[in-house]
């Protein structure tokens, strides 16, 4: 046990998730003057975690990584002022967008090239997208053809993370499969919250869902190019 709570890792993600469950209730609570320090450090604190193992990661992974990350960042700022003006709205979604495309090509760079197209995860987030784009297109206006490219995206992204398989460790790849899931179900409750007449308010899921995914895939990055993780390893 006292290895395990001098791990750096479990500490760090220790603190991580008290960020996050602050942001989450805040969110719920509609608290959003605290939220104007709360949400912009749960990615600050992340990239200062992927700053800190820089040096085991190789420059392409590093350079992808890193601009997926300040690219959240930007998102998650953009979003908390669009209530003042619908402009703030289109910037967060461009820079969730961009932050997607850098994740698939950091995944497609990691792919196993040997492994086969798997059909059947496919059809899945597939089949998923046609349900999402079915439920909130139809409120969404001008912001159609984003939504439908973002929506592409963003399955593009959670299909990409199957690549990697056997490239890595199981628990980085683990990790990284989850934190892309976890990601499409947070934009996916974002889109029905803010795009479908009758949906309730889930800030609260949003944010953790959203929190945990990109925490998953940070640490399935920094760990997709060790050979072989510490026994107390998360």
């Amino acid at each position: 046990m006292a290895h395990l709570l001098k791990n750096k890792h479990l500490q760090f993600f220790t603190c991580f998730g008290g960020v996050l469950l602050t942001d989450a209730l805040l969110s719920h609570y509609q608290m959003q003057e605290w939220r104007y320090l709360s949400k912009p450090l749960i990615m600050a604190s992340l990239i200062g975690y992927f700053l800190s193992h820089n040096k085991q990661l190789s420059k392409p992974l590093f350079q992808l990584g890193m601009s997926a990350l300040l690219l959240s960042l930007a998102g998650d700022i953009f979003l908390m002022f669009q209530s003042n003006h619908s402009g703030f709205f289109i910037g967060g979604l461009a820079s969730f967008l961009l932050a997607h495309v850098c994740y698939v090509l950091l995944f497609v760079r990691q792919r196993d090239r040997t492994q086969k197209i798997q059909w059947v995860s496919l059809g899945l987030l597939i089949n998923y997208a046609f349900v999402i784009g079915y439920l909130v297109l139809g409120n969404a206006g001008d912001l159609k053809p984003a939504i439908v490219l973002y929506i592409l995206v963003i399955t593009a992204m959670a299909y990409t993370a199957l690549m990697r398989k056997g490239t890595m460790t199981a628990t980085a790849y683990g990790s990284g499969v989850v934190g892309a899931r976890l990601f499409l179900a947070s934009d996916s409750l974002l889109a029905l919250s803010m795009f479908r007449e009758g949906f309730p308010e889930v800030g609260f899921l949003v944010m953790i869902t959203y929190g945990l995914a990109q925490a998953m895939i940070v640490y399935s990055l920094v760990h997709s190019e060790q050979k072989e993780l510490s026994k107390y390893s998360l």
